[in-house]
């Protein structure tokens, strides 16, 4: 009886092998499934902490830089500073909070002329949680509508009639720049932070895209560069580029340009034929992308603290934010990914 019900049994298996074979693997895909699941994208995890300190630029002077940077800890409101405007400049961020244990790529971001470190917090946040440190000086204009630290002074219009009464020309009155931001750079590549030293970007707006620039032409070379509306006040008001074509064509490494619906619209009643983004992203070599914000004018880069007519709203920051990260992820980080689906943008 028992080699009977044994060969019965044999039976029934062979019978339903198929069907055992297909629920081990069921089981299988689910037990894989689960375990992916239970596993979170580190990126989702990371907040965006904040940090200013003050470097030298010389054997007198000094500046300060505004740091995000990513990390675990929670974070809370924070009120950076009351802007010229007398609003105050407000983010979300971990103030001081701890660096993840990890190196991530670099930015180095200059602002526009007359602006501030903690001009365009928005966008600072959001990198600092895609995982990137993000360094920003107090270049020393002029006209200051926001400081890091102390009193903010000066207002957009003063500053544009300042730039009016003082005609950009060659940037020779503005060459500071160019010298702040090189110690940005010395200061990244000697400091203990938690940077991939060998993954630098540089970003600008406005007449920070010039300062980038030339940062580069004196010798740096980054990993990325992308630019916020450079040079389209010098292009709408004056019919002056900041640098011609051979100047693009002699990159070597992937750029973006932002620049806004409004700033086009503007160049076209002018009758210029275009927007200064549209010449830069021509002679720039592949890859390269023109990236239109809609609606968007010179100023929608800023918090409203520091362009209450015209800062950029959530939709318009999100859309900035999205691809930049996006463009950063492909060509700072290796992911393939798409940078942009706006019918409107420009891919080579």
């Amino acid at each position: 009886m028992r080699k009977e019900y044994k060969a019965d049994i044999l039976k029934v298996i062979l019978k339903n092998l198929s069907l055992i074979i297909l629920l081990l693997i069921s089981l299988s895909l689910l037990a894989c499934n689960k375990e992916e699941n239970s596993i979170t994208d580190p990126s989702t995890d990371l907040k965006a902490g904040y940090k200013f300190v003050k470097i030298p630029i010389n054997d007198q002077d000094s500046i300060m830089v505004a740091i995000w940077y990513p990390t675990l800890d929670a974070e809370n409101e924070y009120n950076y500073n009351t802007a010229s405007s007398g609003l105050v400049v407000k983010g979300k961020v971990s103030h001081n909070g701890s660096e993840v244990n990890e190196n991530h790529p670099a930015i180095i971001f200059s602002h526009g002329f007359s602006g501030g470190g903690i001009g365009s917090v928005e966008i600072c946040e959001a990198l600092a949680r895609a995982g990137f440190y993000v360094f920003v000086p107090d270049h020393s204009d002029a006209v200051m509508s926001v400081r890091i630290q102390g009193q903010s002074n000066g207002t957009l219009n003063e500053a544009l009639d300042y730039l009016n009464d003082n005609p950009f020309g060659d940037g020779e009155n503005f060459g500071y720049r160019i010298s702040e931001l090189q110690s940005v750079i010395q200061f990244v590549n000697s400091s203990s932070l938690k940077v991939d030293k060998s993954k630098i970007v540089l970003g600008g707006h406005s007449m920070g895209g010039w300062t980038v620039m030339k940062a580069k032409e004196a010798g740096f070379h980054p990993t990325a560069m992308f630019f916020f509306s450079m040079g389209e006040l010098n292009w709408l008001y004056n019919q002056n580029r900041y640098f011609e074509a051979s100047t693009f064509q002699s990159i070597d490494f992937p750029t973006a340009y932002f620049y806004g619906g409004a700033e086009y619209g503007q160049a076209i009643s002018a009758g210029l034929g275009n927007v200064y983004a549209a010449y830069c992203f021509i002679h720039s070599p592949s890859p390269s992308y023109g990236l239109l914000v809609k609606q968007g004018n010179h100023f929608t880069y800023n918090s409203q603290a520091i362009a209450p007519g015209s800062f950029g709203n959530n939709e318009q920051i999100t859309a900035i934010n999205n691809r930049l990260i996006n463009f950063l992820n492909r060509h700072v980080n290796g992911q393939n990914i798409v940078v942009t689906t706006v019918p409107e943008d420009v891919t080579k």
